[in-house]
């Protein structure tokens, strides 16, 4: 029934070109869609990953990593001094206004961290070396950027006013963008300071590497004790930041709507296809029912016609959209495929072609084979 359904399937070129092409745009489309959606989220919380660590504490009553209030010095004390604390370290994300020849250019994201060798920030530098941000006013900007910024392809030694204070670019970072879509300005902990006017000691978020996960539990507890401070896992403040930009933003609302959009265009292509091509081969699916032929061994006929369509169109539409994902990391846009969103893309195309395929089923079911040989 394999051989039969798909040379039948081939017999017909411009119906089977039809299908394929609304299997490949659905499944391009799908893809694209859970792509952007994984790349946001990336982009979203792409801070909270980078810079690690196993908990983070904060002013009470904040949402997002983007904003947050300064907490005091002092607050370190709560962790710092448990013994089962491997490391605090200290972050300040702060917005700040750049200005270029005088000109007000744009807000900015400030970020200062006191970094750690395994967790550098900023984590991919094209020019430069992260030493060369320990320098006084010393800031790192990322290369998608400088046009924002009205800095040249080679910024390095160019300055900048930065909150009303001379700042020189000593490193460049490649690929490092904020879903803000407001520039990030990286720089030492103790220049970030003095850029965003910020006391000494001060910071806007503490993050604290453990020894032992038990101490977790400690840790929440003394911080949750306090009416000033919340403290969070990194898992907990990133899928908290991720929620908040991309959940509650709708943005998420937006690329489900476009995918079910192209599932509904493939589902009414392959559907016209398979249906259309059950009604061409009617007098020979006739003929074999009253030879004897069993209502699964018909039902395989449609079967493997809507597979093979699943199978070859969802191919075409992964390459194209292989294609766009090279496309938008030219001009920045986030498309990422992890195995989970290219099962769950696979998982929507086969859906799509087996509820296509209902109709012919059930045509094919109810074939009288009198009525149809008469």
């Amino acid at each position: 029934m394999f051989q039969i359904a798909i040379q039948s399937l081939l017999f017909d070129r411009r119906k089977l070109v039809a299908a394929l092409a609304g299997v490949a745009f659905a499944a391009t489309l799908v893809v694209v869609q859970l792509g952007l959606y994984q790349g946001f989220l990336s982009i979203s919380s792409q801070l909270i990953s980078r810079v690690g660590g196993d908990l983070w504490v904060m002013a009470k009553g904040t949402e997002v990593i983007d904003n947050a209030e300064t907490i005091s010095a002092g607050t370190r004390a709560v962790a710092a001094s448990q013994p089962c604390v491997e490391q605090v370290r200290g972050m300040i994300l702060a917005w700040a206004f750049v200005r270029k020849s005088g000109t007000l250019v744009t807000s900015v994201n400030l970020i200062g961290y006191d970094s750690a060798p395994h967790d550098m920030v900023p984590w991919t530098l094209n020019e430069g070396l992260p030493g060369d941000l320990h320098r006084p006013m010393r800031v790192a900007v990322d290369a998608t950027e400088l046009r924002k910024l009205r800095l040249p392809d080679h910024p390095i030694g160019s300055s900048l006013l930065v909150n009303g204070k001379p700042s020189l670019v000593t490193a460049l970072s490649k690929g490092i963008r904020s879903f803000t879509l407001f520039p990030y300005v990286f720089a030492d902990l103790g220049n970030a300071r003095r850029i965003a006017g910020i006391a000494e000691g001060d910071v806007t978020f503490w993050i604290v590497t453990v020894k032992e996960p038990g101490c977790v539990a400690l840790l929440k507890s003394l911080v949750q004790s306090r009416s000033d401070l919340q403290i969070k896992t990194t898992g907990e403040f990133r899928e908290m930041t991720e929620s908040y930009w991309v959940g509650a933003s709708g943005v998420g609302a937006v690329l489900t709507f476009s995918a079910s959009l192209g599932l509904i265009v493939g589902v009414v292509l392959v559907g016209q296809t398979l249906f259309s091509m059950t009604r061409d081969h009617a007098k020979e699916l006739a003929t074999w029912k009253a030879m004897g032929a069993s209502s699964l061994e018909l039902v395989q006929f449609v079967g493997w016609q809507a597979a093979f369509l699943a199978v070859v169109g969802s191919a075409l539409g992964m390459a194209a959209a292989l294609a766009l994902q090279r496309g938008g990391a030219d001009v920045g846009l986030p498309i990422v495929y992890t195995p989970g969103v290219l099962l769950r893309a696979a998982a929507a195309i086969v859906a799509m072609c087996a509820f296509a395929s209902f109709g012919s089923v059930r045509s094919v079911l109810k074939l009288d084979p009198f009525e149809v040989l008469l």
